[in-house]
């Protein structure tokens, strides 16, 4: 199968266990009085008891975590998207208003905010799926060990995924190693590193049982370079260098896994280069529709028009900006609309920060070039009185009120399939134009990919004080985009940080980066304009390196004592 999408789809009738399973591993949440209802026993209904009697079920049982996960960490909603992870940080802010959302941190980050609220009970919903899998998969037989400890390797590592995400945005947590299957209220929180030590507990036995990659058909499942890949970051965090750089080499030596230094794929006939084209739709996967990409680890799985297919990734609707509503200096729309040409029906949600567009130190960097920011676009309106003329280059948005640079800031080409939308969505071929629909970037999308691996061995190597090693592998990357190397007395974490936003913008989760380092408060202040003065001045403090913890779960845990974070009320 190319995904386990299909896994998922042809086993529709055995997941209607998941609506049971949800509400027996989700009691963390509630209170009330279920012990006769605990008591009862199903007879024509899915439950835990007959639903994990067979290795079909508990693979349907995986597929599921990877179902999930991708909802909660890659497609979401506005309130769960993968853009939490990238603002309100040092590379995006919020550009419906200054007071939107969680731009202001000292008023919006409360324990009672429903984006806190949500990351924390999406994060628990894996690892309590993952606990009833771990929990019951020794009791039934399968035909090989070996599938069996695969499975349960799968689960480890979403388990393990999910306490690195909470060991880093909240800190010591409730660490949740059974199935719970009765009311419980007694929660404390173990210590960080005590959250930290479990996934990597977790991980070391996920790389030790998950395959590897060339024993996989299957696009977008796990493999023990994943764990390793994750294994490095953690390992990074609790200061052990060495073992990092073991994890991290042991998937950058395999000869499976290589950076792409040509053009490859859907489109590689077209203009652009090959950091343009890892992102094309079709281009992602190791067996891609446009050939073989040996740059994927991991990648998240969307499959269009297709049941149990995902949402597909926000970043078109929320990041390529509002361009379709300038008007010129004479009063005229600029656009006739929105169009697949210019990245489809954006809102300008998101807008990158004045550091992020500084970056680029290098005027031969192709990650900056035209096909992959596009800082000025034509008017394509014919009544315009700047019709086929640059809107930015002609002066024609000068008096626009382009307030926050909602309408116009730049385009990301990674942010949207330009040109490239399916045919539902665009209604005139000949023109372009597009349909509301058009807000997805309708492809797959990296959780990993090597080039990354590359810079958290650099950050390992600057970590044990061998610079000279970590400009090595900086360079790989540099070099790929034709970018000047970086020497040896240059390197240091901010520049580790300049080189992954350059790289991988809108692609990592770039707050979990800089709080894991514990420099989110401190680079927001700096960089973010809803906190640094240019757009207002928003209080940000230390504490905010950690998110609260829900208040709700504080009140609900009636029997021990759920401790907030400091500098939560």
């Amino acid at each position: 199968m190319k995904n386990l999408k299909s896994l998922a789809i042809i086993n529709m009738k055995t997941l209607k266990y998941i609506t049971t399973i949800i509400v027996v591993t989700t009691i963390f949440f509630f209170s009330c009085d279920e012990d006769q209802w605990l008591n009862e026993t199903p007879l024509d209904f899915y439950s835990p008891e007959n639903s994990y009697q067979t290795p079909a079920q508990f693979n349907s049982a995986v597929a599921r975590l990877y179902g999930i996960t991708n909802q909660y960490m890659m497609w979401g909603n506005t309130h769960t998207t993968k853009l939490l992870y990238d603002h309100t940080s040092d590379l995006a802010y919020d550009a419906i208003a200054t007071t939107h959302e969680l731009n202001s941190y000292v008023d919006a980050l409360t324990p009672q905010h429903r984006w806190i609220e949500n990351v924390w009970d999406r994060y628990y919903d894996v690892i309590f799926n993952a606990n009833v899998i771990l929990s019951r998969i020794d009791d039934v037989e399968f035909a090989s060990e070996d599938q069996r400890e695969r499975l349960k390797a799968e689960a480890m590592f979403f388990r393990a995924y999910m306490y690195r995400n909470l060991g880093i945005q909240f800190g010591g947590v409730p660490i949740v190693l059974e199935e719970i299957n009765e009311p419980k209220r007694d929660f404390t929180r173990a210590t960080r590193e005590a959250v930290y030590e479990q996934a990597i507990s977790d991980l070391e036995f996920a790389a030790a049982n998950l395959p590897h990659v060339s024993e996989l058909t299957e696009d977008g499942r796990l493999t023990e370079a994943a764990a390793n890949h994750l294994l490095s970051e953690l390992y990074i965090i609790v200061n052990d260098y060495d073992a990092a750089i073991s994890a991290a080499s042991s998937v950058i030596d395999d000869p499976s896994y290589a950076l792409n230094i040509e053009r490859f794929g859907v489109h590689q006939d077209w203009d652009g280069d090959v950091y343009w084209d890892l992102f094309r739709r079709g281009n992602q996967n190791r067996h891609g529709t446009g050939g073989f990409n040996p740059e994927s680890i991991w990648v998240a799985q969307y499959e269009y028009l297709t049941p149990a297919g995902g949402q597909g990734n926000n970043n078109t609707r929320f990041v390529v900006p509002e361009y379709w509503r300038l008007s010129g200096s004479d009063g005229v729309p600029l656009f006739f609309g929105h169009s697949e040409k210019y990245g489809g029906r954006g809102i300008g949600w998101a807008t990158m920060t004045d550091y992020f567009f500084d970056l680029w130190e290098d005027p031969n960097d192709i990650r900056n070039s035209e096909h992959n920011i596009l800082y000025d676009i034509e008017a394509d309106n014919p009544e315009s009185a700047f019709y086929g003329q640059k809107i930015v280059e002609s002066g024609a948005i000068d008096d626009h009120p382009n307030r926050l640079q909602r309408q116009w800031s730049a385009i990301l080409a990674k942010t949207a399939p330009l040109n490239d939308f399916p045919p539902e969505v665009v209604d005139d071929p000949e023109t372009g134009a597009t349909n509301n629909a058009a807000n997805r970037t309708f492809r797959d999308h990296y959780y990993m990919r090597l080039a990354e691996t590359y810079l958290l061995r650099a950050e390992a190597h600057l970590g044990n004080g061998n610079s000279a090693l970590a400009a090595a592998d900086i360079n790989v990357v540099r070099e790929r985009a034709n970018a000047s190397p970086v020497t040896p007395g240059e390197v240091d974490i901010d520049y580790i940080l300049d080189e992954r936003a350059r790289e991988l913008h809108l692609e990592d989760y770039r707050i979990l980066t800089l709080m894991r380092l514990g420099v989110l408060a401190e680079r927001v202040r700096e960089h973010d304009p809803m906190h640094n003065g240019k757009y207002a001045s928003h209080g940000v403090s230390d504490h905010h390196n950690l998110w609260p913890i829900p208040q709700k779960e504080i009140e609900r845990n009636t029997e021990a004592v759920l401790e907030q974070n400091p500098g939560y009320n």
